[in-house]
């Protein structure tokens, strides 16, 4: 009996463990599965067990963007040596919310309701679209951008990191 319950204590940790490690890596206003915006670099460094420097030109050390390991299509962006925001453009990778890219704007707007403002998008004139969630304090938000009704992109961070819609430039 003994040994039965042993096993089913394992078996039981090492479902929920996949679970949480699951659950983790969902794109949230502040941060990514173990990142959070605004870690240091250093600090980004041993939570991803990385050894991501600051550009040698001195033009790139203000904001550039580091790739998350075994993350195809998503990056940070460092701006000022913090993490300031998550770029996903893999349809991979998921908001807490459930919605990625290639998602509907119609599912997006279902599954965030008011939050969500939408804006004409600054480059696809006919058929684009930003739809930008603040936190309630507004320090943080997440920000898709669609086209022709789909998501095509989306990023989270600091408010003013995802007021930039053309990144680091």
């Amino acid at each position: 009996m003994l040994r039965s319950i042993k096993i089913l204590f394992i078996c039981v940790a090492a479902v929920s463990s996949n679970v949480v490690v699951a659950q983790s890596l969902f794109v949230r206003p502040d941060g990514f599965g173990p990142v959070q915006v605004g870690m240091s670099l250093s600090t980004l460094n041993k939570t991803l067990h990385t050894s991501y420097s600051k550009p040698s030109d001195p033009d790139e050390e203000a904001c550039f963007y580091v790739n998350v390991p075994k993350q195809t299509g998503v990056v940070l962006m460092i701006l000022n040596g913090r993490v300031a925001r998550v770029d996903v453009n893999g349809n991979a990778i998921f908001t807490a919310e459930g919605i990625h890219v290639g998602d509907s704007e119609k599912r997006a707007l279902e599954a965030y309701g008011k939050r969500l403002k939408v804006t004409p998008h600054a480059y696809v004139l006919k058929t684009g679209h930003y739809l930008t969630m603040f936190s309630i304090d507004r320090k943080y938000g997440i920000r898709f951008e669609s086209e022709d009704g789909a998501i095509t992109r989306y990023y989270a961070g600091t408010a003013e990191a995802i007021s930039f819609i053309e990144g680091c430039e």
